[in-house]
Formats: structure tokens, C-alpha cells, sequence
């Protein structure tokens, strides 16, 4: 009696332990950290650069002035020309004008 007892119960606790889920804890951290002001963390961008920056949108892109803290270019764009001011901190095209000739 006693024996058939054992062995109901540990059948019991088999059949418990296999249906039993894991317990899970799914935990997903994103850190962020700033090394300075703008994507070039703190130094300034170079004229060479800017005119990088400004040549991924615009056509023959020419070197107007490097001087203050925007950089100055002139460019092309579907047949128009522009004035475009890069900020030297940041690399970030803050103004675009259209020239009329």
C-alpha cells in the first residue's frame, strides 16, 4: 500500500515539474550617452567637411566662406543655385536660399 503511494506521488510530481512554464524575465536597456554638442562631439567640423555634407544633396558644391560659426557653400540642385550655411558645431545644413540669376 504504502509503495504503490510513493510511486502515485512521484508520477504526480513528474507530470507537475513537466507542465510547469520557466519562468522568464525578458529586460531590454538602452543607454544613451552624449559626449558633447552635435554628432562630432565638442570639435568643430572642418570646411572640407562641411562641403562633404553639403555634396551628399546638392551638385557642384563650391567653397564660399569658412568663417563665424556657419560655413557658407554653393550649390546646384535641378538646375537652380543655392546658398546653403552649414553649422560649424554641429555639421547640420540650417539654411538653404535660392539665388536667382
Amino acid at each position: 500500500m504504502i509503495r504503490k503511494t510513493l510511486i502515485a506521488l512521484a508520477l504526480g510530481l513528474t507530470v507537475a515539474a513537466a507542465a510547469a512554464p520557466a519562468a522568464r524575465a525578458d529586460v531590454d536597456i538602452d543607454i544613451k550617452i552624449n559626449l558633447g554638442y552635435g554628432g562630432f562631439y565638442g570639435r568643430n567640423i572642418t570646411c572640407k567637411t562641411g562641403a562633404r555634407i553639403v555634396d551628399q544633396r546638392f551638385n557642384n558644391v563650391k567653397i564660399r566662406d569658412c568663417s563665424g560659426a556657419n560655413y557658407r557653400y554653393h550649390g546646384r540642385r535641378n538646375g537652380k543655385n543655392y546658398l546653403i550655411n552649414v553649422s560649424r558645431s554641429t555639421g547640420r545644413i540650417t539654411a538653404v536660399t535660392r539665388v536667382w540669376n
